[in-house]
C-alpha cells in the first residue's frame, strides 16, 4: 500500500477555476503514472479560498496575506503534506507563503517558466494587471533571454476578459472579447501565449494555431510528480 500523501490544493482565487484545476490534477495523475481506478489517484484537500481580491479592488496586501495565511493553516491542520495555490496573482506573496507554510508550497510562476521554449520568438503573458506589473514573469524570462510581447491595448482586453468571466463566465460577449485578443497577437505575428491567469483556463480550447503555456496544467503535473516522488510510485 502507498505511503498517505494528501495533497492540500488552495483554491477559490477565482472560485470558477478550481474544478478545471482539480481535472488538470486528475489528467496529470493519468499522464503521469496511469491511474485508472478510484483508489490510484491521491488524497485531496481542497480549500476554495474566497480572498479579498479583485482586479479593480483596493484591497491591501495585509488583508490578502491574512486570508491567505488561513487556507494555508486550515489545509495543514488537516494533514495536507505539500500545497499547490492556483492563482498566478497572489505569488506576489510566495515568500510570505513560504514562512506561513511548515509544508511545502509550489511555485506556479516557476514550473511554468521552466517549461517555455528557448528560443527568439516573442512570447505574450495573459494575466492580471497585478501580475504582470509585479513582473513575476517578466523577470524570470528576461533571465532566459526571451522577448516578451505586451501593450496597453492587449492588457485592457486581457483585464474585461478576465472581468467578464468572473461576472457571467463564458458566453458570446467573453469570447468576442478572447477574439480581440487573437487579433492583435496575430497582428503582431506572436504565436506562444502563457495563460497566467488560472480564469483563462478556456484559452487554449478557442485556437489550435497558438502554441499555449497553460500554468494551471503544469502546476498540477508538479503536484503529481511530487506526490508520486513521495509515494514511491513506479511508472
Amino acid at each position: 500500500m502507498k505511503e498517505f500523501y494528501p495533497l492540500g490544493i488552495l483554491a477559490g482565487m477565482g472560485p470558477y477555476s478550481t474544478a478545471p484545476f482539480i481535472n488538470n490534477v486528475l489528467n496529470a495523475c493519468r499522464k503521469l503514472y496511469g491511474a485508472k481506478s478510484d483508489i490510484d489517484f491521491p488524497h485531496l484537500i481542497i480549500y476554495s479560498l474566497p480572498t479579498p481580491y479583485h482586479p479593480e479592488d483596493n484591497s491591501t496586501d495585509t488583508e490578502i496575506v491574512k486570508c491567505l495565511e488561513m487556507g494555508i493553516n486550515s489545509l495543514i491542520k488537516v494533514g495536507a503534506k505539500i500545497i499547490a495555490v492556483p492563482c498566478n496573482s497572489v505569488h506576489r506573496f510566495y515568500d510570505e507563503m513560504k514562512k506561513i507554510s511548515s509544508v511545502p508550497v509550489l511555485n506556479i510562476i516557476d514550473e511554468t517558466v521552466s517549461k517555455v521554449q528557448s528560443n527568439k520568438a516573442p512570447v505574450c503573458i495573459l494575466a492580471t494587471r497585478s501580475t504582470i506589473e509585479a513582473e513575476l514573469y517578466q523577470s524570470k524570462l528576461k533571465s532566459q533571454q526571451k522577448e516578451i510581447f505586451w501593450n496597453e491595448e492587449l492588457q485592457k482586453y486581457v483585464d474585461s476578459l478576465i472581468a467578464s468571466l468572473k461576472a457571467v463566465g463564458l458566453n458570446e460577449v467573453t469570447l468576442n472579447i478572447w477574439k480581440n485578443i487573437e487579433n492583435i497577437l496575430r497582428k503582431n505575428n506572436v504565436n506562444e501565449i502563457i495563460i497566467g491567469c488560472t480564469d483563462l483556463f478556456f484559452c487554449a480550447e478557442q485556437s489550435r494555431t497558438l502554441k499555449f503555456y497553460d500554468s494551471s496544467v503544469f502546476l498540477a503535473e508538479k503536484l503529481v510528480k511530487e506526490y508520486m516522488a513521495n509515494t514511491k510510485i513506479v511508472i
